[in-house]
């Protein structure tokens, strides 16, 4: 006879199976049809006779789009459900994607920027937030890693990948930075269409789980819910409190910041491993931005299952962001080219690894009513941060080079370590987390 604790462990054992392996699918989709530009900027640039101020306007422009459409998208989430409006974006920015194929100008590029930013505007909010809807709070660490963990999976991949595309896949007219967004397009189209059919909106709607199984799951996150609503002092639901809740704007300005270095280092990073040698092809630095992200698929999962083992978020989010801000310390100002492989390496395993830690944050700290509104105002400022950074590295990068680069993105990461380790977090929320623990019953 089962009790509620078995029940609970068997629901939380179907939901990784099912929604997790899925989860992953889409970012990974994500993230390279987000981050291709800076691939194929190695050649598109070139193509398309467009400059560095160019490329720091279309590298920005996106920022702009995602950032207005953060919040909207996430309420459009509430309304029509996950299933509808995550598969509708998903296929929104898979055929944005396809069409910069036919691209003949740099103000064609520009245009598909700002599409690609309002499709993908709702996607990692409201993914994140659907995630908090079916796992309680002691799994969310190792939840959130697993989840990002198709960024460096993504990047291990795409990153020879795109650079053989780009080599390699020159057919007629067509250049082969032409077909990386092909390629990379219409699975993501295909993708989204699939999504429609595989993604409940709440345990409630899962087949998959059976009567009792379902009860004991939508307790236990009902549960969590009134503990943390409980703790959070802010308890008005209205838009304006809740984006003025000190605890969020901390939260936010540290995101931004981290963020404004990750994301800088997406659009401009191939760009600056080709300048570390004149015998470097578009492949090579496809395999050498790869090796980062080979240590950091084995660094994010254990880091993740580390905190929630720990139970402690700030720390953990706080210390993988130093390690990132001294890889490009040590890119910037060492001259041997292993050092710079070993900055590289400290860069990609710092800037993934805080994700899981940091996003099971804003859900034991801040109130449940308002949840989705938070995910996507913090996501909103690193849109904002990433908007800002890549339009200042423009003039940073004419001016200073590839060193000045480095240490701009190296002084986010500081910033964002100094302003997370200021906040006030209480034991108690910390300590309230403690009887999560889910244990299988026998």
């Amino acid at each position: 006879m089962s009790s509620p604790q078995k029940d609970l462990y068997d629901a939380i054992s179907i939901v990784k199976r099912k929604i997790i392996p899925l989860a992953f699918i889409l970012y990974f989709f994500n993230y390279m049809d987000r981050v291709n530009i800076g691939f194929a900027a190695l050649r598109m640039n070139e193509s398309l006779g467009i400059t560095p101020e160019d490329f720091a306007n279309i590298s920005s422009i996106f920022f702009v789009s995602y950032l207005i459409f953060q919040i909207p998208s996430s309420i459009g989430l509430q309304k029509l459900g996950a299933r509808k409006w995550i598969s509708a974006i998903i296929v929104g920015w898979g055929t944005v994607t396809t069409l910069i194929f036919f691209a003949k100008d740099t103000q064609h590029i520009l245009l598909a920027r700002v599409f690609l930013g309002i499709f993908e505007a709702g996607f990692f909010p409201g993914m994140v937030y659907y995630l908090a809807c079916w796992f309680p709070a002691r799994e969310r660490g190792k939840v959130n890693s697993f989840f990002m963990l198709s960024i460096a999976v993504a990047s291990v991949l795409a990153a020879p990948m795109s650079g053989w595309i780009i080599e390699h896949m020159n057919t007629g007219n067509y250049e082969g930075w032409r077909w990386l967004f092909a390629i990379e397009g219409i699975p993501t189209v295909l993708l989204g269409a699939l999504t429609f059919y595989l993604l409940p909106d709440r345990p409630e709607k899962a087949r998959w789980l059976t009567p009792s199984q379902v009860t004991a799951l939508v307790d236990k996150l009902n549960s969590d819910n009134e503990k943390a609503a409980a703790l959070n002092k802010n308890t008005n639901a209205s838009f304006l409190s809740i984006i003025k809740n000190p605890v969020l704007l901390q939260l936010s300005f540290a995101y931004m910041f981290i963020q404004a270095a990750a994301l800088a280092a997406n659009y401009w990073l191939p760009g600056l491993v080709k300048g570390f040698s004149s015998d470097f092809t578009d492949t090579d630095v496809g395999l050498i931005m790869s090796i980062p992200f080979i240590f950091a698929m084995f660094s994010m999962p254990l880091w993740g299952w580390h905190s929630d083992k720990k139970n402690e978020r700030k720390w953990h989010a706080a210390l993988p962001m130093l390690v990132a801000g001294c890889g490009f310390l040590m890119i910037a100002l060492v001259p041997s080219m292993t050092l710079r492989m070993m900055g590289l390496t400290l860069y990609g395993v710092g800037i993934l690894s805080y994700y899981g830690p940091y996003w099971a944050l804003p859900s034991a700290l801040l109130s449940p009513s308002g949840l989705a509104i938070s995910i996507a105002f913090i996501n909103s400022c690193s849109s904002l941060g990433g908007f800002l950074i890549n339009k200042s590295l423009g003039y940073v990068s004419t001016h200073y080079g590839a060193t000045g680069i480095f240490i701009v993105e190296a002084i986010l990461c500081f910033i964002a370590v100094a302003i997370l380790l200021s906040m006030k977090i209480d034991n108690k929320k910390d300590n309230a987390q403690k009887d999560n623990v889910i244990s299988h019953a026998k």
